[in-house]
């Protein structure tokens, strides 16, 4: 249900004409202008200010239309609905007052619609720049000044990759040091997570990322955040503009930040003439040759086709065809019956592309509905594309156009090598999920470089850990941290479970981060051979076999800090779920509360202090204590089956 209210009625009540409170009055914002005229905002919550005056703004046409402005409230009005999502939870609630305001550029004469949100969790907004023809976006003074006295959590990477795939490793700094602490300097990606003295969550993103250039965050010596796009000097865009929602979410709880529908419900609903039908769309797990080169049978016949009866035997919907594939002899009528087999399996098939062989927007992308015109008629199910490396325009336009011709062909669509999501699992579900994470495959990129290192005569085993160097394994810290970081933003794909080349993290933990990490196309990164010869990890395949990737409900447990230890509660159907990581070692005691009344069946797996799995089965009640004794590096996954 939508109200609509006169603008007038609030001035009646008493507010001034810019304030703004959620629903439940908790946050509340202003937007206004400086006594120089320029366009600004604060946002409060429980009477703290969380948000200081902060720019905000777009320059258009070598215009900055947010100088010498007025503002008129246009109207009000209450959303209240609920809708079907994938991932965290099963249905998402979108209850937000919105706010429209009429903004002027007083010295043109120029009219122009800024559109505010206030959800119990956050604040966001957006502009709608009428025009026609081209249009040319200098930038935007889009700014967020948070409590200095924060500490804020984002993703590094040593390197020039950082700007481009966002698979930083998630450490943190105080708050006033984020200009300085990245060796790529004070550019940082989204999102970014401040913890406040007082407990606070603030989490700055962006939403609904279409025709538009993608937002980087740098970082001022004061500490405050302004916004940094790929181009410099501006892009092009045609008449009516109306840019991503700028987005700050405000939690208390590590539970509300992790269940947020913000970004989905700032994203608009799928268009019905693309998916009027969704019963195509099928969330799963894959299994994935390419992390273990299949003891020397990668991307052959033979060896492909050894890993869909696997995943066949597993009960898993899909395996991905890496990088190599389009080598084979006759690739067409190869990948043909390679998709005949695994569908007499019960097995669907992705395919990987590069997208530079994909990227020529001539005839509206005629190389790129070639090329799913033909995975589509061998009976593919998805594409996993890589490689974008960025988020510049063309990127953004790329990823809207693959999902669109994608989704006209009934193509599933996984990206790598990309930018973080915007909510894009609700306006194209064919979307399962992306990468934008450093996941488990930095492992093997490790293991090749030490193997390199080791041939050269070359000793690294002294080599200091600096994290978000590249050619290092994945830490604890960081499982603990995803959860409350990058995937708040959406879906990741990590592709965990990496018994082989753990690093220093041990088995449990390699396990529970597919529990932990949300990703409706879950990728195992293992060789699934290794699995099954593995008698020491025998324990994790019921747990494998049976993985959910969409849960009906996640609960983050009390004892979770940030990069310390990640505890969820998860239910799909009526089963439960706990998983844990755990970089530091900790005793802690969970209360099995998240548990509906009634008696059910513990199996619990714990690290066995060997390089293995112990599995113990045993009787528990709603409300139980369970202590648990969890090692450094450690981990724990549990299910609850009721008697």
């Amino acid at each position: 249900m939508k109200h609509w209210i006169p603008g007038c009625l609030l001035l009646l009540a008493g507010c001034s004409p810019g304030a703004m409170t959620a629903p439940a009055g908790k946050l509340s914002a202003e937007v206004f202008t400086t006594p120089n005229g320029s366009l600004a905002y604060t946002v409060s919550y429980d009477g703290r200010m969380v948000c200081d005056t902060s720019s905000m703004g777009v320059t258009i046409d070598g215009i900055d239309t947010f100088r010498e402005a007025s503002l008129r409230l246009a109207a009000n009005r209450e959303r209240n609905e609920s809708y079907s999502v994938r991932g965290i939870h099963d249905l998402a609630r979108d209850h937000a007052r919105e706010y429209i305001w009429e903004v002027t550029h007083r010295p043109t004469g120029y009219v122009y619609t800024l559109e505010t949100r206030l959800y119990d969790d956050g604040f966001a907004y957006r502009f709608i720049l009428p025009g026609q023809g081209v249009r040319h976006i200098g930038g935007e003074a889009a700014e967020w000044r948070l409590p200095a006295d924060s500490r804020v959590w984002f993703a590094e990477r040593n390197s020039a990759w950082k700007l481009l795939t966002y698979a930083g490793e998630w450490t943190s700094a105080p708050a006033p040091e984020l200009a300085t602490v990245s060796s790529q300097g004070p550019v940082q990606t989204m999102p970014l997570l401040y913890e406040t003295a007082d407990g606070l969550r603030l989490m700055v993103t962006e939403a609904a990322l279409y025709e538009y250039s993608g937002m980087r965050l740098r970082a001022g010596k004061d500490g405050s955040l302004h916004a940094d796009f790929t181009e410099k000097e501006g892009f092009g865009l045609r008449d009516t503009v109306t840019t991503p929602w700028r987005v700050l979410i405000v939690a208390e709880e590590l539970d509300r930040l992790v269940n947020t529908d913000i970004v989905t419900n700032l994203s608009p609903a799928p268009d019905p003439e693309l998916f009027g039908d969704t019963s195509w769309i099928r969330p799963g797990r894959s299994l994935w040759s390419w992390w273990s080169g299949l003891d020397g049978r990668y991307m052959t016949v033979e060896g492909e086709q050894a890993v869909v009866d696997l995943a066949a035997e597993m009960g898993y919907e899909y395996s991905t065809l890496d990088e190599g594939w389009e080598d084979l002899a006759d690739k067409w009528t190869t990948l043909r019956e390679m998709a005949d087999y695994a569908a007499g399996k019960g097995v669907g098939l992705f395919v990987w592309r590069h997208w530079e062989k994909l990227n020529d927007p001539a005839e509206d992308y005629f190389q790129m509905r070639s090329f799913m015109d033909s995975v589509a008629g061998c009976g593919v199910k998805g594409l996993k594309i890589d490689f974008m490396n960025g988020e510049g325009l063309r990127q953004i336009r790329f990823t809207t156009a693959v999902l669109e011709n994608a989704a006209r062909r009934r193509l599933l669509v996984n990206f790598h090598g990309c930018q973080k999501p915007s909510g894009e699992i609700r306006t194209y579900p064919n979307e399962l999920t992306r990468e934008g994470v450093r996941g488990m495959e930095l492992n093997r990129i490790t293991a090749n470089y030490l193997a390199r290192m080791h041939a050269a005569g070359t000793s690294v085993a002294d080599r200091p850990y600096v994290p978000g160097n590249e050619n290092q394994n994945i830490p604890a810290s960081h499982n603990a941290a995803l959860p409350f970081t990058r995937c708040v933003a959406g879906p990741a794909d990590y592709t965990p479970v990496g018994f082989s080349m753990p690093g220093e993290v041990l088995p449990a933990q390699q396990l529970a981060c597919a529990y932990l990490i949300t990703s409706p196309l879950m990728t195992l990164a293992e060789n699934p051979f290794y699995l099954f010869r593995e008698e020491r990890l025998r324990p994790a395949l019921e747990f494998l076999r049976e993985l959910p990737v969409c849960w009906n409900e996640t609960v983050v447990l009390p004892q979770s800090r940030i990069g310390s230890l990640a505890a969820f509660a998860r239910r799909s159907g009526a089963t439960w779920y706990l998983a844990i990581a755990a970089a530091e070692a900790a005793q802690e005691t969970f209360k099995l509360d998240f548990l509906a009344e009634g008696n059910y069946t513990m199996v619990l797996l714990e690290e066995d202090g060997k390089g293995g799995l112990r599995r113990t089965e045993r009787p528990v009640a709603a409300g139980d204590l369970l202590p648990l004794d969890l090692p450094r590096n450690g981990g724990t996954v549990a299910r609850f089956i009721r008697r």
